[in-house]
């Protein structure tokens, strides 16, 4: 029995995880801005706004995010794209 334990263990971590969002952030200047695919540039990295993105630091949506601000970006990877959870002004 333990011998089968040991051999299952690792097939349901990796089932459990497989579908699981990473979340992280990343601070930096917006170097693009694509209103009508809703997504913006920092470092490099495409973010995409979402209807339940959070706005702080003075910016109340997506309208509001312009080349050269620098911004807090949180954000969860999931399905191979970079997803804005919140967007804050930095200073």
């Amino acid at each position: 029995m333990k011998e089968g334990a040991k051999t299952l263990l690792p097939g349901l971590l990796l089932v459990a995880c497989s579908g699981a969002a990473l979340a992280e952030d990343i601070e930096g200047r917006i170097d693009k801005v694509d209103h009508n695919e809703m997504v913006f540039v920092v470092q490099g990295i495409g973010f995409f706004a979402t209807p339940a993105t959070d706005y702080d630091g003075g910016l109340k949506g997506f309208d509001d995010l312009k080349e050269g601000q620098k911004v807090e970006v949180d954000f969860e990877y999931s399905e191979g794209k970079h997803f804005a959870t919140e967007v804050e002004l930095d200073d």
